[in-house]
C-alpha cells in the first residue's frame, strides 16, 4: 500500500498523514527529506528548484500573479520528479507528503489525496503558526499557496484525485 498526500503549506498533511499513518500501520516520509537529499553537491545558483519552496518559486518568474504561481510549482515538481519516482519504486507500505508531489505521476504508483482547507483563515492561521522565520511581510507566499490550492483542485478533479478538506488542522 503506498499513499500519497499532497497540498499547499498549512493545510496539516504532516498531522493528517502522521495519523492515518498511526490507523495504518503505515511509515510517514516527508517529501522534503528527498529535497534535502538531493541539495547535496548542487548550488542554489545552479538549482533553484532544489531550494525553494512552491509557495516563494514564482519569485524566480516576476511578480506574484496566478501564471507564476503555477510556474514556481510546476518548476519545483519537475526538479524533484525523477527522485519522487525512484524512492517510490524502492518502497512499499509507506506514506508520503509533501507540496511538491506530482499527482499525476504517483496515481499509478498509489492512492493519491489531496488535502486542502477552503477556510481561509483557517488556513492562514495554520500557514504562518509554522514558518515563524518566514520573511512573508507582504503576505505573499500566503497568498501564492492560496492560488496554487485552486490549480491543485482543477488538477485533481481532472485527474480524480480523492480531496480533503481539512478543517482539524493541528
Amino acid at each position: 500500500m503506498r499513499i500519497f498526500i499532497y497540498g499547499v503549506p498549512g493545510v496539516g498533511k504532516t498531522y493528517f498523514s502522521k495519523s492515518l499513518g498511526r490507523e495504518l500501520n503505515l511509515s510517514v516520509v516527508e517529501a522534503d527529506k528527498i529535497k534535502k537529499k538531493l541539495r547535496k553537491d548542487k548550488s542554489k545558483e545552479e538549482f533553484p528548484f532544489l531550494y525553494l519552496g512552491t509557495c516563494s518559486a514564482f519569485n524566480e518568474f516576476g511578480r506574484l500573479d496566478e501564471e507564476n504561481a503555477i510556474k514556481g510549482l510546476l518548476s519545483v515538481r519537475n526538479a524533484l520528479k525523477e527522485e519522487v519516482s525512484r524512492e517510490v519504486l524502492n518502497k512499499d507500505n509507506f506514506i508520503l507528503e509533501g507540496a511538491f508531489l506530482d499527482p499525476k505521476t504517483l496515481n499509478e504508483y498509489g492512492r493519491t489525496i489531496l488535502l486542502i482547507c477552503n477556510d481561509e483563515k483557517l488556513h492562514k492561521k495554520y500557514f504562518y503558526r509554522h514558518r515563524e522565520k518566514l520573511l512573508d511581510f507582504k503576505g505573499e507566499e500566503f497568498k501564492a499557496a492560496r492560488i496554487i490550492q485552486e490549480y491543485l483542485i482543477k488538477e485533481a478533479l481532472e485527474l480524480s484525485v480523492e480531496i480533503i478538506d481539512n478543517t482539524t488542522i493541528k
